[in-house]
Order: structure tokens, then sequence, then C-alpha cells
């Protein structure tokens, strides 16, 4: 009987530590899997192709975390994220380990929607949320805005125009230069018409707009696009035209 209970106890025994010796080496198996490369995704929701996978994978190399060849769990995906976020041109970025053995990167760029350059000699970049890019010259094409613009006025009444002729395609295609006087009035450089545009403030930029828009249709179509020096709809209900 006693001989029976200890073959019984050492066939436990001995499945218990295959058992074991399985999930030690499964684990050990794990802790070993290698990063076999970025699976890398860019959003550019203007497709200024401002961001490319040469320049992400060199901000992961030139800041040591480049992540293909080591350990998984050496691999710390929020300080990928954070170091990414760190450039100038980065919008969102989303990074996590996948199954497969290679690290996912979602990311998304900022939006540039216009170029300033001011009285003062600053260039700069304002994008969609109002924030300042000092990045070098970008290769797209952006209305400028020139004058007395700081970054206060940039990022608040100039995105608030900026944005309204965004959204049409009319405006996107007649304006070619923003102005802003000393005394903080917008002006527009029109591509069509030998004209200048007066908009004063930002205030009900819509309507103003409007009515420029109807000013063009009724009223340029007949006299001629280049009879006016000026036309400002910078009052209220009024288009003021004046001749050369």
């Amino acid at each position: 009987m006693l001989k029976k209970i200890l073959s019984i106890l050492s066939v436990v025994l001995l499945a218990g530590y295959l058992g074991y010796s399985v999930i030690a080496m499964t684990d050990r198996h794990e802790d070993t899997r290698l990063c076999r490369g970025v699976d890398l995704h860019i959003t550019d929701s203007l497709h200024f192709d401002l961001i490319d996978e040469e320049m992400v994978l060199g901000v992961l190399q030139e800041h040591s975390i480049d992540p293909v060849g080591l350990p998984l769990d050496e691999i710390d995906p929020e300080k990928i994220e954070a170091t990414l976020l760190m450039h100038p041109l980065v919008g969102k970025v989303q990074c996590y380990k996948t199954g497969g053995d290679l690290l996912r990167i979602n990311l998304s760029s900022k939006v540039p929607l216009v170029r300033v350059m001011n009285n003062r000699g600053q260039d700069f970049y304002v994008d969609s949320k109002g924030e300042i890019l000092t990045q070098r010259s970008l290769a797209v094409q952006l209305p400028v805005a020139t004058g007395y613009i700081d970054r206060q006025f940039a990022a608040d009444e100039l995105l608030q125009v900026v944005r309204v002729l965004d959204r049409s395609e009319f405006w996107k295609a007649q304006v070619e230069q923003i102005n802003v006087t000393k005394d903080r009035q917008i002006e527009l450089v029109p591509r069509v018409g030998d004209h200048l545009l007066i908009l004063g403030t930002a205030d009900n930029i819509e309507e103003k707009l409007e009515r420029l828009m109807n000013f063009y249709e009724k009223g340029l179509d007949n006299v001629g696009w280049n009879k006016y020096r000026s036309i400002s709809v910078a009052y209220d209900g009024q288009v003021v035209c004046k001749k050369r």
C-alpha cells in the first residue's frame, strides 16, 4: 500500500515539475521575444506630407529609443509617445505593442493654416488649433499674412479669418495675401482683380465675406474688376468702394 502511495506521489510530483518547466520555458521565451519592426501609420488631413517614416525613425534613433531588435519587455511605449510629441510638427501619437512582435505607432501631424511674416521680421506658422509653429519654411501652399501681427493676434483674430476663408473654395482660391495694418484692420489681396478688400476687424467675418460675394456677383461682374482701388465691408451693412 505504501509503495503504491509513493508511486502515485512520484507521478504527481513529476507531472508538477514538467508543468512548471513548460511554464518557465514559455515565460523565458516571452521575455526574450524581440521587436521585429515598427508598424507606422501617419495621418495628414491636408496631405501636406509634413511627416514621413524617415523623420519618425530618425527621431527614435536620435534619442536612442529605436525599438527594432530590442526585447519587447524592455520597450516603453509611453516614452516613445512623449519623445515624438516633442517634435514641433507632431500633433497626436499612440504607441503600443502588437501580437506580431511589432511596435505600432499611430501618428497625426499638425495642420498649418497660414504663414505669418510680420513687420518685426518674424516668420512662423499658425496651425488649426491656434498653436504657433516656428518650423523652418514648409514646402506647402498656404495664405501668407503680413503686417502688424503679433503671436496673440495671429492665434486669435487672424486664425478666425483664415478658418472662414479655408471653408470656402472660392475664397481659398481668390485670396493671395492677408495684411494687417497698424490699427489692426484686416485687408485681403485678391488673385483676380486689381483692388484691395478691406474687412476691418475679424468681427462678423462670415457676414462680411457674404456681402463681398454678393457685390462680386452683382457689382463687379457689371462694372469690371479693375474699376475700384478698394472695396470695404468694414462697416455693418455697407459696401464702400473707392474708384481709381
